[in-house]
């Protein structure tokens, strides 16, 4: 009896420490997010560097990413992702090609937009902090592009570190920031593709 007592309670406290990981997890991401849209607009620096069953590919690159309500900007080493909320716009620069669709169609497919959606679409759960204050967060979302996701936040900020996205087929997306600026003046075509600038690239319209 002393046993299935102790087990009963052991069971107890493992559940309770499980509620309370979650609803600190969710207390953290969406303090994240509401930091990110109290803002008019963000801009992030960021390295990222793709890995492969725990290998390293190509050395590490720095990008940029900016949001603005649902409009938002990616620029990488490759590829530029443009949308003023309406389209999207993919350039593909070594190839010199655009590829054009509506904004409806897409998906959580930037840093930015990313940390937006999480409190909507993620399950968190919050597997440690550090002695310097830095959480470790992981998400999960079945139904999602990703399937995992792990976040490094300053629980004493709500700032972002880093974060690792993971793919069905093995790879892993490895994001650390440098920097985030916010509530910069952005011209009006700022998240648009403008065609005049770019006379050589093929545009293929998806709509």
């Amino acid at each position: 009896m002393k046993t299935k007592n102790t087990i009963i309670c052991l069971l107890f406290l493992f559940v309770t420490q499980v509620i309370n990981a979650q609803n600190n997890a969710d207390a953290l991401i969406s303090g994240l997010v509401d930091q990110i849209k109290s803002h008019k607009n963000v801009e992030m620096t960021f390295n990222y560097q793709i890995s492969s069953q725990g290998e390293k590919v190509g050395n590490s690159e720095k990008g940029h990413a900016w949001l603005q309500g649902e409009a938002y900007k990616t620029e990488m080493t490759d590829q530029q992702t443009i949308s003023d909320g309406k389209t999207i716009w993919t350039y593909f620069i070594d190839a010199e090609e655009v590829m054009v669709s509506n904004a409806s169609e897409g998906t959580d497919n930037t840093p930015l937009k990313i940390l937006t959606s999480l409190d909507e679409n993620y399950v968190a759960t919050l597997t440690g902090i550090n002695a310097q204050g830095i959480a470790t967060v992981e998400l999960a979302n079945p139904a999602g592009q990703y399937k995992r996701v792990t976040l490094k936040i300053n629980t004493k900020k709500a700032e972002l570190k880093s974060a690792d996205i993971y793919f069905e087929d093995g790879n892993k997306f490895v994001i650390d920031v440098e920097e985030m600026k916010f509530d910069q003046e952005l011209g009006d075509k700022f998240f648009t593709f403008d065609t005049k600038k770019h006379p050589n690239v093929d545009v293929i319209d998806m709509r």
